[in-house]
């Protein structure tokens, strides 16, 4: 690494030692990006932005969906796992009274699903909890249109 403390390697990010934290419009735009990456199969790219985001502290419920999505798409279904953990922690889903799930949750529930299949070759309980979510929720959704 520099003596400057920025890691400039080909996966890395040079983020300053002190960042200022991202305005909204600068996180969307960062978030569009990133989507626009996966969007070209770019999955690589993407990742490397998402870490810059986390690195700077931008820990987000958006971001960490962005990461689990890249980590799905790159097949590390560890990884996916993990970030689902932790965006689980950051975000539950709660169902409140009058007040709907948001479309993250719905598709956290999809990639775990996707992600306990690619380990195991089949559905275990959890995973099929997480599927049924998905499907029970996307029918509310629809008929709310």
């Amino acid at each position: 690494m520099p003596e400057d403390g920025l890691d400039v390697g080909p996966s890395a990010v040079a983020v300053p030692a002190v960042a200022a934290p991202l305005s909204k419009l600068e996180r969307d735009y960062a978030l569009v990006d990133i989507y626009v990456r996966v969007q070209h199969l770019r999955y690589d790219e993407a990742s490397v932005l998402i870490e810059g985001l986390l690195a700077i502290g931008e820990v987000t419920p958006e971001v960490l969906l962005a990461k689990a999505v890249v980590q799905s798409m790159l097949g590390q279904n560890e990884n996916v796992l993990d970030t689902i953990r932790l965006l689980e922690r950051i975000e539950p889903a709660e169902i409140i009274s009058g007040k709907g799930l948001t479309e993250h949750v719905r598709v956290r529930s999809f990639i775990k699903a996707r992600a306990k299949f690619g380990l195991a070759g089949e559905l275990d309980d959890d995973a099929r909890a997480a599927l049924d979510f998905y499907l029970r929720q996307g029918k509310r959704t629809r008929r709310a249109k």
